[in-house]
């Protein structure tokens, strides 16, 4: 009888010390689309974790894939199986919460679907947590990879997104809030752009190459910053859903004249 209470206490603490573990590590998730392999990928990642990683003692980088079964030429899952994926998925997150690893995203691409996590060491987190899907998900395939990863590189070069990458996170979050509002995002409408500059020059042979692509100047004033006082606006009709291409050439082109691009906003324009 008391070995039976000392291992309930056991499992107690375990459990709290996983629900302590899970509360400290930060969320910020964000999905974007990538090309590996020379081919498209869905990426989802926790941004949260940069800033941390690699994390002290989870040195170990565990990759659970999902065989996909009806996928299209490009390798990404089709619609239809795409509702299963999805259902796997939120199965995957509540049973990654019952263990000692720290979840750094996914990859959906290639014919799979590939969560990539970390743990302390190995040995048979993985195994125990495909055993688990295949009783939710008999009809699927789950195959495991397993290798020291100290620095992250996983996290930081595969998962993590370049700053065109960063920018898109964004622009899905504002098409998100967009969407909330029942936008018809296929409608044109201005689209007014931010930009931050370190002197009145740059902002202004800035301006100059835009208007060339059809952007107008809308504003101009000072913030209380030391790198980049000077703040402009620039405004062109343009549809939202075509809006990863304009913040890539307004990026680079900021970035070109010594500027930093801050993003974007829009009207809600419905039907």
């Amino acid at each position: 009888m008391h070995l039976h209470v000392e291992t309930a206490n056991n499992k107690y603490k375990m459990t709290l010390l996983k629900n302590i573990i899970h509360s400290k590590v930060p969320e910020d998730w964000g999905m974007y689309m990538q090309d590996l392999e020379k081919k498209p990928a869905i990426t989802r990642v926790n941004l949260a974790l940069y800033n941390n990683a690699p994390y002290n003692g989870y040195h170990h980088r565990i990759q659970l894939s999902v065989c996909c079964k009806e996928t299209t030429e490009s390798g990404l899952p089709s619609q239809e199986e795409n509702t299963t994926l999805w259902k796997i998925e939120d199965a995957f997150i509540e049973l990654l919460k019952q263990v000692d690893a720290i979840d750094a995203g996914l990859v959906k691409g290639n014919n799979r679907l590939n969560f990539i996590f970390y743990v302390k060491k190995a040995g048979d987190v993985g195994n125990k947590l495909i055993g688990k899907l295949k009783k939710l998900f008999p009809d699927y395939e789950f195959k495991l990879a397993e290798n020291e990863d100290k620095a992250w590189e996983t996290y930081f070069g595969t998962l993590y997104p370049d700053k065109y990458a960063m920018q898109e996170i964004q622009n899905n979050k504002v098409l998100q809030t967009l969407q909330e509002h029942h936008d018809n995002s296929n409608k044109s409408r201005p689209i007014d752009h931010y930009i931050f500059f370190k002197n009145e020059d740059s902002a202004q042979n800035f301006i100059t190459v835009v208007e060339k692509e059809g952007f107008k100047k809308t504003s101009q004033r000072y913030e209380k910053t030391e790198e980049y006082p000077v703040m402009i606006s620039v405004s062109r009709e343009d549809v939202p859903n075509n809006i990863h291409h304009v913040t890539s050439y307004l990026l680079d082109t900021a970035e070109a004249a010594g500027g930093d691009y801050d993003g974007w906003e829009s009207p809600v324009a419905t039907d």
